[in-house]
Formats: C-alpha cells, structure tokens, sequence
C-alpha cells in the first residue's frame, strides 16, 4: 500500500515517503538476526535523489546507533521498483526503539537531501536514549545469546521469554528472567520442530504430520490458517500460521513436537518465530502476493519461503518440491542436508501420475492413490503433500503406526477442514476447498475432474490484498480448461484489505467475461454463504459444485449438512 501524498503527523508516521516501519524478531530476508525494517517508497525516475537519501540514512543510522552504544549493529537495504527496505541489525532489547532510529534517521536524511519534512518530525538522540532505558532488559540479551551459544531456542514477545521449546522450555515474564547461571541447564531441550512453507498444500501438510506424529506417540502442538492444536483439541481459532502461532505452541510444555506453518506474511512482518528447527518443508510457489513488501517475482518469492532454512540445524533435513524451477535454482547454494519430491502428470490410463523422490520412501503409487486425500490420486496436489510428509515423518523416524496413519488420511473429511471437502446432497456433489489463487484454483478443478457431473459450477473469492493481476490469473485458472457452466465471483467483508467493496467480485467477472465466458454462465455474489446459496439454488441432480470457501466454512458446513439430514432436493427450498 503506497503512503499518502502528504505527511500525516497523527499516524506516527509523518513523512509521506515511509510506508511501514516494524520489528523483525527473528531470521529474515534482509538478516539472519532481530532488528527493525523501514519501508518507503521511491520516486524510479529520480535515481541520484534516491541514492543519496539512501546514503544519508545509512550514515545517519550510524551515528544513532554509536550514540546508543549499541554493538555490532550493521545496516542493509533491499531496493525494488517504486520503493526500499532499509534494515537495522539492533539489540534484542531495543527493538521498538529501533523502529523508532530508522524513522528518525530516514526524516533527518529527507531534510537534509530534499527538505520533505519539519526537522522537529525527528526524534531526537536524548528521546531515543530514553525509549532505548525504557525498553531495556538486559536478562533477556543474556538469554538470547547463550542460547546462541547453546544452539537453542529463544523465543519471546512483550510479555514472555522462553529458552528450549515444548517440554523442554522454561518460561518467565520479561521482568523476572534470572541469570543465566540459575538456569537449570539439564532440562532445558528443544522438542523436534518442524517449519511448514509455500503458496499452497502448507496447511494439509501440516495437518498430515501432525497425524502421524500423534500416531507415533507424540503430543503434537501444530498451528495453521485455522488455528492452533495441541493433539486432538484447539486452544486457539483464526490464522495462527504466523510467529505469534508458533510461540503458542513452543512455550507449552505438554508439547513433544511441534509442526508449524509458516505464512509468508509473518516471515516479512516478523521474522521467523525460532532460530532452530529439525526439518523444514517448501511445499510449492505461485505468484501470489506480488507486491507486498516490495516481493515482485518468484525468485525473490523463493528467497522468503526459504528463510525457514536457515533455521534446519546442521544434522537437519530441508524437504523442497523439485517440480518448482525457481526453489530448484534457489536451493542450488543450499549447503545443508536437502530431500527433494515431484509429482508429475502422466497420460497412460494405469497411472494417473507420476512422482520421485530424492529418499528412499517406502511407498509405493497404489499406496499413494490409497490415501482418501489423494481422491484416489486424481488429486495430485494432495499426493505432493503426502510425499512432503512422508518425507518429514522419514527423517522424524516416526515408524510404521505414521505410516498407517498418513495411508488414511482423510477418510473423516473433517481431518482436513476446508480442503477438498466432497459431500452429495439430493444427488448433488459438493465440494468445499480453500482455493485461494490460481494455483489452487487449477488444482481443484483438476482434482475433480473425474467426479461424473451433469454441469459444474464454481465460486471464486480472494483477499483484498491480492492485485487486479492475481484476480485475473484466478479467472483464468477456472475458466481454462473449459469444463465449468457456471461462475460465482464473490466477496469477502472480512478480508477487503484496503478495496472498495464489490470489486473483488467486479475484476474477477470483468476477467471471465474477457476470457470469452458468456454472461448467462456469470453470477455475483456478496460473501460466502449467499454464493453457496446460490450454487444450490443454481444445481441439479448429478451436478458438481466446486465452492471456494474462506470465512463462513462452519456455517456452509452447517447449511451443507442441514440440506442432507432434511432430504432437501434440488429446486426445493433451501434450509
């Protein structure tokens, strides 16, 4: 999101330049430690401005961190068309006044080069030397690096610090930390943990881990887009795929091992929650969220998912999908332990697919198509999945009761809520998924492809966050192949994130429409459950119904099931 044209000093933020400017509490894109990252916009035709504006804050951050004496503090930047973002390496204690330094010192460069802002928009040296007392904590900076010296875990917010993770963490507000040699070292461990990234497949995958993890003997804590478990019950609701999740989850000590998604947006807004982990998974990469925080291409893409990396330990396992040239280029300087998968498409009618693996897996393609997920391996997406998983449980040394639970997966449809959920009411096929982009969108269709259906429907949505150029490939996802009669474009209330209302839904139609869709096979919806309405008012018996559903799962799930206790048919009233 551009800032505005001119400075708004009730925001906090007075330039009109800066567009965020946060705390990076763990591993990221711009340095292996915590810090604060500043991001602005930049004029593109006007390089020597920018140039020596650039400069001029890396000199000035300079002299505001020698002034806070604080050591070893080093700047980078990560330039992008249209903008910059601008990184300092600070103290773990002080990093809310290191958001603060790099404001001050982008305002005092933006006088100096251009005049754009008042010199009093500056904070001064002596505020930033009193924000920096006031956040002091100096038994957290001697906990953070002697588990740097340790190799294990620190993780910590506002409120808490943690060393070692699970059941091997010992926990203690911010203010009552004790010395480090109090510290009954003897039981301080960090549990297996395992970081689960992409575009898609991350919250399946996750989900089929945490199966087999359970099944082994373990007391799992996994996190998702849907919430936060340990074993069989949620403690938390809502996306929790960020560090905020995985700290929910490390810092109980009931957990034997914890499986984490690990969303890109909490990797760009604050780092990577830990610093080690036994096995992290790339599951796939899509172009999706371009231009969020300056990420423009796949490659840079790549670079983010691929933060989870450089937390494996040096006996620790990466798993990666093969299939994604810009991970395989990506990888390519990965010094550390690497299992690579790839599932491909194959026309002979005896296998449906074909897949290989860099470790020596046990399984076998029957056994793949086996697992209900896989909708007797039509869904390749879900067989990628399972081999990323069977790959993790592998280097887990789960054993055989994993393997059995992962050959079952999916046999309840609520062991993976919201993905690729079939039901049939009154004679009609139902299908609830997460499809969110065009990859997933194309996955979807693709799965079903051999479900018999009369006529076939689906509904399309997104984020506000997501450009007219993702909605467009989403378009295009569904309507390529040519299968599909009818379209629903949907909004999300929730989720606008910045749109105007109704123009998710509008550039989607606008892009089927150009794709040459006719207007009778095009319908509009204002939120999930009115277009899954609609799907069933529009059904018949022996249709199919592919319906995107991404924030009123419970009560479509609800309404779905309502249809099928009451006998409800087609063309009759809806429940």
């Amino acid at each position: 999101m551009r800032p505005p044209r001119e400075p708004d000093l009730a925001s906090g933020h007075p330039s009109p330049i800066i567009v965020e400017s946060r705390r990076l509490m763990g591993p990221n894109l711009m340095h292996p430690g915590v810090g604060a990252v500043l991001d602005v916009v930049l004029d593109d035709t006007m390089s020597n401005r920018n140039a020596a504006l650039l400069r001029a804050w890396h000199a000035r951050i300079a002299e505001l961190t020698g002034a806070l004496g604080w050591p070893d503090s080093t700047t980078t930047q990560r330039t992008y068309p249209g903008g910059a973002s601008l990184f300092v390496h600070a103290p773990v204690d002080q990093l809310m006044t290191a958001t603060d330094v790099c404001e001050s010192a982008w305002m005092t460069s933006e006088l100096a080069i251009v005049g754009l802002v008042r010199d009093t928009a500056a904070t001064t040296i002596d505020e930033l030397r009193a924000m920096a007392d006031a956040e002091s904590c100096p038994p957290l900076v001697a906990l953070w690096h002697e588990g740097q010296r340790r190799r294990i875990n620190v993780t910590f917010d506002e409120h808490t610090a943690c060393i070692g993770s699970g059941s091997g963490a010992h926990c203690w507000p911010l203010r009552d930390i004790p010395a480090t040699d109090l510290v009954d070292w003897r039981t301080v461990r960090d549990i297996p943990i395992v970081l689960v990234t992409g575009s898609n497949g991350k919250t399946t995958v996750v989900r089929m881990i945490a199966a087999m993890a359970r099944a082994a003997g373990h007391n799992v804590g996994h996190t998702c887009t849907d919430g936060v478990w340990i074993n069989d019950a949620q403690v938390e609701s809502g996306d929790w795929s960020g560090p905020v999740g995985a700290r929910r989850v490390l810092q109980d000590t009931s957990v034997t091992l914890a499986v984490l998604e690990t969303a890109r947006g909490g990797l760009l807004r604050r780092g990577l929650a830990v610093q080690h982990a036994s096995v992290a998974a790339v599951v796939t990469l899509s172009p999706d969220h371009f231009g969020d925080y300056g990420i423009n291409d796949l490659e840079t893409l790549a670079a983010v998912k691929l933060i989870v990396a450089s937390a494996v330990h040096e006996r620790g396992l990466l798993v990666c999908n093969a299939g994604v040239p810009s991970l395989v280029q990506a990888t390519a300087r990965y010094t550390g332990r690497l299992a690579t998968v790839t599932v491909h498409h194959d026309t002979a009618v005896d296998a449906p697919f074909t897949w290989s693996s860099s470790t020596d897996l046990h399984l076998t393609t029957a056994e793949l198509t086996q697992i209900p997920a896989t909708l007797r391996g039509a869904a390749t997406h879900n067989v990628l999945n399972a081999l990323v998983a069977a790959t993790v449980a592998d280097e887990l040394h789960l054993g055989d009761s994993s393997r059995a639970a992962l050959l079952a997966f999916g046999t309840d449809p609520r062991e993976n809520m919201g993905r690729l959920m079939t039901h049939v009411v009154g004679g009609v096929t139902v299908v609830i998924d997460y499809a969110h982009n065009a990859q997933s969108v194309a996955a979807l269709i693709d799965a079903t492809r051999g479900i018999p259906a009369v006529r076939r429907a689906v509904s399309l949505g997104t984020g506000g966050d997501r450009d007219d150029v993702a909605l467009q490939a989403i378009a295009a996802a569904a309507a390529e192949p040519g299968i599909i009669d009818h379209f629903i474009a949907k909004e999300m209330p929730r989720f606008l994130r910045g749109r105007a209302s109704g123009s998710i839904s509008g550039v989607l139609l606008d892009a089927l429409s150009a794709l040459g869709v006719p207007d009778a096979q095009l319908a509009s919806a204002p939120d999930d459950m009115s277009a899954v309405r609609q799907a069933l008012t529009w059904a018949r018996p022996g249709d199919l119904l592919l319906l995107a559903v991404h924030d009123q799962r419970d009560a479509v799930l609800q309404l779905v099931e309502q249809c099928a206790t009451s006998g409800w048919t087609p063309g009759s009233k809806l429940p």
